[in-house]
C-alpha cells in the first residue's frame, strides 16, 4: 500500500466515479482500477462494489476511507512540519459541515472576530446535504458535523451515527416553528396549523434519494403540499420566501446578523415532538482548543433565539 493509492481511493469517493476520478488525477481509468483492486487484494477486503450503475463503496471501503484521510493528514502534517527544516507554528484550523444553518455562520463571524490578531488561520464550513455531513466527518473532511435529528427519525439516524462510530452530541430541541415571508397572508397569525399551510408551496432543502430520513426540515406526516419546491443553498431558501406565499419548516432560529429581514418565524400548533439541533464528531477523538471555543460560540449563537427550547 502506498499514499498515493490511499489518494486515489480518497478522490474517487470525493468524485463519487471512478471515471470523475481519473480524469481530475490525470490518470487512465484502468490504472486506477486496478490500484485499488491491488489494496482489496493486499486487505483482502473489497473497497468498492462494482456493477453496472457504476462502483459504490462497501461498509469496508467507508471504515478504510477513514483510516486513509488519518493517514494522508499525519503525512501532510509531517511534511509541513519538517519541510522548512526546521518546527512551524501550525496556524488555527476549522472544518466544520452543517445543514443549512445560520447559528454555524454567526458563530464563524464571531470567531473571526476574536482571531482578528491571529499570525493565520484557515476556517471552512460547507453547507451539505445531511448524508454529506455525516460522509464529510466520517472521512474526516471536517472535524464537525452539525445537524438535527427529531423524534420521528430518532432511532434511525443514531443507527446510522452508531454504525459509522459517530457520537452526537445535543445542543437543544426546539419545537417546530414556519418561517415565511413577513408580507405573506399568514404573517399576522400568533400560530400556525398544517391545515392553514397546505394551499401554499412547500419549500424544502433537497436530500436526494431518502427525503424523509435525511430531510432538514422538521418531519411532519401531516404535511401535504400540492406545491413542493427543492432547493439546495441557502440563499434561494432566503429569496423564494421573501418573494412568494411559501413557508418552510425549522427551529425558528433566526440569527440578526445572518437572518433576512424579510422573514418571520411562528410557532407550528400541534403535537408533534421535538427537534434536536447538535453536532457530531469521531467517538473518541479530541477536539482542539479552537474547535472547543468556536462550539461554545455555536451554542451561544443559538443561545440569542427568544423562543422557548423544550
Amino acid at each position: 500500500m502506498t499514499l498515493q493509492q490511499l489518494r486515489y481511493i480518497v478522490e474517487v469517493y470525493k468524485c463519487g466515479s471512478i471515471t470523475e476520478a481519473a480524469h481530475r488525477l490525470f490518470i487512465a481509468q484502468p490504472s486506477l482500477s486496478k490500484a485499488i483492486k491491488d489494496v482489496e487484494d493486499e486487505f483482502h477486503i473489497t473497497i468498492l462494489k462494482r456493477g453496472r450503475h457504476g462502483a459504490s463503496f462497501t461498509e469496508d471501503g467507508m471504515k478504510f476511507l477513514q483510516f486513509a484521510h488519518r493517514v494522508l493528514d499525519a503525512s501532510d502534517d509531517i511534511y509541513e512540519y519538517f519541510s522548512q527544516g526546521q518546527p512551524k507554528e501550525k496556524d488555527i484550523y476549522l472544518s466544520v459541515s452543517s445543514q443549512h444553518y445560520m447559528f454555524p455562520v454567526d458563530a464563524l463571524i464571531r470567531f473571526m472576530q476574536r482571531k482578528a490578531g491571529a499570525a493565520g488561520y484557515v476556517a471552512r464550513i460547507r453547507e451539505v446535504k445531511t448524508l454529506q455531513v455525516v460522509q464529510d466527518v466520517l472521512v474526516q473532511d471536517s472535524q464537525i458535523g452539525i445537524l438535527y435529528v427529531s423524534d420521528l427519525i430518532a432511532s434511525y439516524m443514531h443507527r446510522l451515527f452508531e454504525k459509522n462510530n459517530l457520537e452526537f452530541i445535543p445542543f437543544y430541541k426546539f419545537p417546530p416553528y414556519v418561517y415565511l415571508s413577513k408580507r405573506h397572508p399568514l404573517a399576522g397569525q400568533k400560530s400556525l396549523t398544517v391545515q392553514k399551510l397546505a394551499r401554499y408551496p412547500y419549500v424544502r432543502y433537497e436530500q436526494g434519494g431518502d427525503p424523509y430520513q435525511f430531510s432538514e426540515e422538521f418531519v411532519i406526516p401531516e404535511i401535504c403540499s400540492q406545491k413542493v419546491v427543492y432547493v439546495t443553498d441557502r440563499s434561494t431558501m432566503f429569496s423564494i420566501l421573501s418573494h412568494t406565499d411559501a413557508y418552510n419548516l425549522g427551529t425558528g432560529c433566526l440569527i440578526p446578523s445572518v437572518a433576512s429581514d424579510d422573514i418571520t418565524a411562528i410557532p407550528l400548533k400541534g403535537e408533534f415532538g421535538g427537534m434536536t439541533i447538535g453536532w457530531i464528531q469521531l467517538k473518541n477523538m479530541s477536539l482542539s482548543a479552537e474547535m472547543e471555543e468556536y462550539i461554545r460560540l455555536l451554542r451561544e449563537s443559538l443561545c440569542q433565539v427568544s423562543h422557548v427550547r423544550t
